[in-house]
């Protein structure tokens, strides 16, 4: 049986995937999500709109709630988020 990797939802994504890559840890690496570019769009037109800033876990689980992304596209789909569900 494979292992499981487990992934970690972080705001600043870029900063995390160079850690990795600088690293050269395939490991590091495998632990960086990033989320689709479509949540990254969507949470600034949110935040343009309303002035409020979603976490990307925020929006990505949204996203996925209203059927926008595949659940093989989020992180952890299953897991319930406050205020979310």
């Amino acid at each position: 049986m494979a292992k499981r990797i487990k992934l970690y939802a972080s705001e600043d994504v870029l900063d995390k995937f160079y850690e990795a890559l600088a690293s050269n840890d395939p490991r590091q690496m495998d632990r960086v999500h990033i989320p689709k570019s479509d949540v990254f769009y969507v949470r600034t037109a949110i935040e343009a709109d309303t002035g409020v800033k979603y976490t990307l876990d925020h929006v990505e689980r949204a996203m996925y709630l209203e059927g926008h992304l595949k659940k093989y596209e989020v992180l952890d789909p299953e897991r319930e988020r406050p205020g979310i569900g």
